[in-house]
């Protein structure tokens, strides 16, 4: 990865966000641009306000998760809509990866109206890190859904830049009776798929993703989920992506979605 994007809106979800991308940033070696954009109906005298301000804020931030550190890094504050600039953003700089905090839970708007940050993930063509946890610690244990899909090999290359000596398990939802059929078409998926060295055998669990998820988590504290961020299965019975949603608006740790 070259290009790092954290986008924040300068709560204290968008704190951990960049912590995270500072520090992937230095490990990486990677230019990071942290970008915060004001809302364009706001009145000029007070946006411009808000602009300095923004922008000096997240300058101290990086600077005091770099700690010393070398970094090459932007920090960008612009008007306009929020989905909108970050996607013109990331796109302007050929990130490799995009960076948020958690969505802001409104508890009534969230049931009737897909959310900023679903609209953003949905929107972007890049992968994207959303932190729920504390950054101060690289990733120790990750937990990778296999669905067999292209965009799920493209997730798993995606852990090995992330968390590169983190413990890594993988699981595999499958319908009840399935699991030879399961197993089968894994075999396959590795033999036409280009993947990385060394992976563990997933864990194969019967039922639906999120039953599946649920129990799998169970067993273990992971602090990185990474499944697609939005999956078909070749032959309709494998399930792991239909819970994308409820994920990024209630995610069990960090979660990173593969495109």
């Amino acid at each position: 990865m070259k290009n790092i994007v954290v986008a924040s809106d300068l709560s204290d979800r968008s704190r951990q966000a960049v912590r995270r991308g500072v520090h992937l940033a230095a490990d990486m070696g990677a230019r990071l641009t942290v970008l915060h954009v004001v809302d364009a109906a706001m009145p000029d005298r007070l946006s411009n306000r808000v602009q300095t301000e923004a922008a000096a804020l997240l300058a101290e931030e990086v600077a005091e998760d770099a700690d010393g550190r070398t970094l090459d890094h932007l920090i960008e504050v612009v008007v306009g809509d929020t989905v909108e600039e970050i996607h013109n953003a990331v796109e302007g700089l050929g990130a490799d990866l995009l960076i948020v905090g958690l969505h802001r839970r409104r508890v009534f708007l969230d049931h009737i109206k897909e959310t900023t940050m679903e609209h953003l993930i949905r929107a972007s063509s890049l992968p994207v890190l959303l932190v729920a946890g504390d950054a101060d610690r690289p990733y120790a244990r990750v937990l990778g859904g296999v669905d067999l899909s292209p965009v799920c090999a493209a997730g798993l290359h995606k852990i090995r830049m992330i968390a590169p000596s983190a413990e890594l398990t993988l699981f595999h939802a499958h319908e009840v009776s399935f699991r030879k059929e399961a197993e089968r078409d894994y075999t396959t998926w590795t033999a036409v798929s280009a993947l990385p060295d060394n992976l563990p055998p997933p864990v194969f669990v019967e039922g639906k993703a999120r039953e599946a998820l649920e129990e799998v988590m169970a067993e273990t504290d992971y602090d990185l989920l990474v499944i697609g961020a939005y999956t078909r299965s070749n032959a309709g019975r494998y399930m792991l992506g239909g819970f994308s949603s409820g994920l990024i608006r209630k995610p069990p740790c960090d979660l990173l979605l593969a495109k």
